[in-house]
């Protein structure tokens, strides 16, 4: 996934966000993941595996959208995810989405 991709598919994704070399990566090693994730209902009681994607690999970035999180929290938070993965990929995506969540 390209990053043009990735912010056109979340619009939620702050635009002084889209010029990150963080976030080229990210969308790269995160490309099956975030093609399936899918923000959750506000009422939802169980959350789906593309919720789960969702609220890992987009929920950080729409919540600094708000205001509730710093843009130097957000960029930690994927230095942090993308060197989990280059550290042990399938352990990471495998992380992303626990067992136990509904289809």
């Amino acid at each position: 996934m390209t990053v043009q991709e990735l912010v056109a598919h979340f619009p939620e994704i702050p635009a002084d966000l889209h010029v990150e070399p963080l976030l080229t990566e990210f969308a790269d090693a995160f490309d099956d993941p975030l093609r399936a994730a899918q923000k959750p209902s506000a009422c939802s009681k169980e959350h789906t595996v593309g919720n789960q994607y969702y609220l890992k690999l987009i929920g950080p970035m729409d919540i600094y959208r708000y205001g509730l999180f710093a843009r130097e929290r957000v960029l930690e938070d994927l230095g942090k995810l993308l060197a989990a993965y280059r550290e042990a990929p399938e352990a990471c995506l495998e992380n992303l989405a626990p067992a136990g969540n509904a289809e």
